[in-house]
Formats: structure tokens, sequence, C-alpha cells
């Protein structure tokens, strides 16, 4: 096990793709949260339950001997947002949102995301592993740094869908 030195710059990145995150849901109207412009397309509180989701079990999923497939499916961090509903695209759209969730506003849905994150993170942290290990579990060529590397394309690639939702309900979003 290395240590995790080398985390900082990618917390100082995730820092940066979070503001724009933020940025997202900045005058998103509470009642467009979960509101859907086609029902083949998800909502912006969808799309935001799937980051959340990945986050968590990515980095406080499961325990140690797990299969990918049992810890792709748990984690330590507990959420209305860390659902397995919200797994995949297949599963989130042809189910129903999980009671509950209707009744977010959008500055909830945001700083619970933020929380999710903050606790993933601060969970790697602790974990001992480091960015060149496996990551525990999951297929032995699924390094701590390629899981970095892929949070962020995946977290900036959503956020670009949350825009593209915002439009397409008609919102003016803020200029990013």
């Amino acid at each position: 096990m290395s240590d995790l030195a080398g985390l900082a710059p990618y917390l100082a990145m995730f820092d940066e793709y979070y503001f724009e995150v933020g940025e997202a849901f900045r005058g998103l109207a509470d009642d467009k949260v979960w509101r859907r412009p086609d029902p083949s397309i998800l909502s912006v509180g969808e799309l935001a339950g799937h980051i959340a989701y990945w986050e968590a079990v990515r980095y406080a999923g499961g325990s140690e001997g797990q299969t990918w497939e049992s810890q792709a499916a748990t984690s330590r961090i507990e959420s209305p947002l860390v659902r397995p509903h919200f797994r995949y695209y297949t599963t989130t759209v042809a189910g129903p949102l999980p009671a509950g969730l209707e009744t977010m506003t959008a500055a909830q849905v945001h700083a619970e995301l933020v929380r999710v994150h903050k606790e993933s993170m601060e969970s790697l942290a602790a974990s001992g592993v480091g960015l060149d290990d496996p990551v525990p579990g999951w297929p032995a060529d699924t390094t701590v740094r390629g899981f970095l590397s892929y949070s962020l394309f995946h977290i900036s690639y959503h956020t670009g869908q949350m825009y593209t939702v915002r439009h397409l309900l008609g919102d003016e979003t803020p200029d990013n």
C-alpha cells in the first residue's frame, strides 16, 4: 500500500468540477429538479443521483473480499441519492422515482450530492490504499488513480447533461 499524498491534485480538480455542478443547480426551480423533458431523458435530480451513487460505491463501497457486482450495489454512505435505482440509465429510466425523493428541493439535492462526494473522498483517504493500488473487490487492473480519473470525466459529462435538461425544460441557465 502506498500513501495517498498524490490525492491532493485530484481533490483540487474535484473542487473545480463540483463548482460547475453547483452552477448547473443555480437558479433551478424546485419543481424542475425531478422533471424529465422527455420520458427517455433523465431529470437533473436523477443525474445527481447517478453521480452520487457511483462516487459512494466506488470510494466507500462494500468491503474487501466482495465481488465487483456486490460491491457496486452497496455503500457505507447513507443517502437518499445512493440507491441502486441510480446505477445505470436503463434502471433509472425504466423504474419509478424512489418514494420521498420528489420532495427534495434543488438546494437539498445539490447539498446532498456534495455531502456524498466529501464523505466518499474522506472514505478513500482513510482507506490506506495508494493511487496505484488495485481497488479491493474490483477487477485487478482497476486502480484508485483510474477510478479518480474516470470520476472526473463522469462528473463533467453528467453536469453537461444537467445543462441540456435545463435547456430542454426552457430554463435560462447560468453562463458557464
